[in-house]
């Protein structure tokens, strides 16, 4: 019996270290993308998780289906901006203007905006999962 424990052992550990280095390999965004948006205000589909935005000026951008999961979007402006399916999954929205931004989609997903920190500083609990009762 300690010889299929010690290799359930191994195999648990072997598939935590694959689950760790791919979550690495996704820890944060690729600087190109965020070259792009900051240059271009255009990166449909991004994968923008955890980027630096903090203070840009990305008013009228197209960031539709971007994925934002916690990136710095602190005093971000927004403004027109095309949100549309965009994951803000723990985003620090915090003094970010949003005015006219279309976010159709943002809270249709369960987890679009679970966590993130809102403009007014509160943080979102919509689309987080409901606790069993």
């Amino acid at each position: 019996m300690k010889p299929f424990i010690n290799s359930c052992l191994i195999i648990s550990g072997l598939i935590g270290a694959i689950a760790t280095f791919s979550y690495a390999e996704k820890a944060f965004a690729d600087p190109n993308q965020i070259r792009q948006v900051l240059q271009t205000r255009s990166c449909d589909g991004c994968d923008l998780v955890r980027a630096k935005l903090s203070f840009a000026n990305l008013r009228g951008a197209s960031l539709r289906n971007a994925n934002l999961f916690s990136a710095d979007l602190k005093l971000v402006d927004l403004r027109e901006a095309n949100l549309i399916g965009a994951v803000l999954d723990k985003a620090d929205l915090r003094g970010a203007d949003l005015t006219g931004a279309d976010l159709t989609g943002a809270y249709m997903s369960e987890t679009n905006f679970c966590g993130a920190i809102m403009p007014d500083g509160q943080k979102s609990s919509e689309g987080c999962p409901k606790p069993a009762k």
